[in-house]
């Protein structure tokens, strides 16, 4: 019983702090703060420069078409009113098909047959309104539409000047401090008709419905103005560099051409896999230009279908990722060793149906980059070995290749 008690008051003792009062006291005061005004950074702006003025604008870019081939573009582009704009360019057209520009098959470039300039007119429906909400300055970033006169500087077909009448819709920007990227889709008469091949009949310069053709056209380049160079800014969240990307499915843009005597495209797919977590990576593509034509009752059929392989190496991607300024995934410099197999075929009315096939090998040079979480550009240069037998060792020619192009990625 005494032991009881002696714990009962033990814990007593022990509790009476616990019950005295609190002396501690909590002040409440406000303060007038003022609140600064936070200027919210359009992620997009510092990749397409919509909110940098410009009046005048050079541009040089890679340029793909079905209608004309490809080739390089010099133009000047001049702003008249906030909507309106004159260009003036010179196209050198380096390849008539394919699907990049060959060195073996790469036309003088100075020739009047492959030489054409232009004149044109484009009109920048949505600036206007864009300005007046804020959301743009005053320059050549926007969808358009344009009217366009193009000729060739030398006879290119029986003796006569080709030259090329355009109505189209586009969208074009600028990219980073001095980049650009155009594409557009248009109606286009073309006189004469081209001819890839020479059928010995008469070219008149009267209208002719069949010459009308739809076709799509894209440039990418590099781009000079009248703008004051600005820091790059936050451009992470646009070119994908802190995401984590280990394959994607990639779908270039096509280059198509349809009319009543020639329906013609020019399309490519891909897939990309990293290996593991080191900076190598299997790219697999497919490419294909199919054209078909029919003049004077004589059909010509023409295909090329092209499987390659590249093992890539990003050689910089480590040094980025200990640096901070990349992620582990699939943009930047690469170079790498390429595998291919092509299959070429032709059938023409009245004559042989023609197949070849060719096995290549060789090396490669490239930059891709992904954009925002859906778009991507790669551009690249190879060179290879052709081989016409089954052994791909014993090589028969070689081959110079430069291609870029713009697309989705998922």
């Amino acid at each position: 019983m005494l032991n009881v008690l002696t714990s009962l008051l033990l814990i007593i003792s022990l509790a009476m702090p616990l019950c005295a009062q609190d002396t501690t006291s909590i002040i409440f005061s406000e303060e007038a703060v003022t609140l600064e005004d936070q200027h919210f950074v359009d992620r997009y702006e510092n990749v397409f420069m919509t909110k940098i003025p410009t009046k005048r604008i050079f541009k040089l870019g890679y340029t793909a078409s079905t209608y004309k081939g490809m080739g390089l573009t010099a133009a000047v582009e001049y702003k008249l009113f906030p909507f309106l704009s004159l260009e003036a360019a010179i196209y050198s057209r380096a390849a008539r098909e394919g699907d990049g520009i060959y060195l073996d098959s790469f036309f003088r470039q100075l020739s009047g047959r492959n030489l054409f300039a232009s004149v044109g007119s484009r009109w920048y429906p949505n600036m206007m309104r864009r300005i007046a909400r804020q959301q743009s300055a005053n320059n050549f970033t926007g969808s358009y539409l344009s009217v366009l006169y193009e000729r060739s500087v030398g006879a290119i077909q029986y003796g006569y000047v080709r030259d090329h009448f355009s109505l189209s819709y586009g969208f074009q920007s600028r990219f980073l401090t001095s980049g650009f990227l155009d594409f557009s889709l248009g109606l286009y008469y073309l006189r004469p008709y081209p001819e890839w091949y020479i059928s010995g009949w008469p070219v008149t310069s009267k209208f002719r419905i069949n010459n009308l053709v739809f076709a799509s056209r894209s440039l990418i380049g590099l781009a000079l103005g009248d703008w004051k160079r600005t820091g790059s800014g936050p451009l992470c969240d646009v070119l994908h560099c802190d995401y984590l990307v280990r394959q994607h499915f990639k779908i270039r843009l096509p280059e198509v051409n349809v009319g009543l005597q020639n329906q013609s495209i020019r399309a490519e797919i891909g897939y990309e896999r990293k290996i593991g977590r080191s900076p190598f990576s299997m790219n697999f593509t497919v490419r294909n230009e199919t054209d078909r034509s029919t003049l004077y009752g004589y059909k010509t059929f023409h295909g090329r279908t092209e499987g390659e392989g590249q093992l890539r190496f990003y050689y910089l991607q480590k040094n980025q990722v200990r640096k901070g300024k990349a992620s582990d995934n699939l943009s930047g410099l690469y170079v790498g060793a390429r595998f291919g197999y092509r299959w070429e075929y032709e059938h023409y009315s009245h004559r042989e149906r023609y197949s070849g096939r060719t096995q290549l090998v060789g090396i490669s040079a490239g930059y891709q980059q992904r954009l925002f979480h859906k778009l991507y550009f790669d551009s690249a240069v190879s060179l290879s070995g052709v081989g016409y037998v089954k052994s791909i060792v014993k090589v028969k020619s070689g081959e110079v290749n430069a291609r870029a192009g713009v697309g989705f990625a998922f």
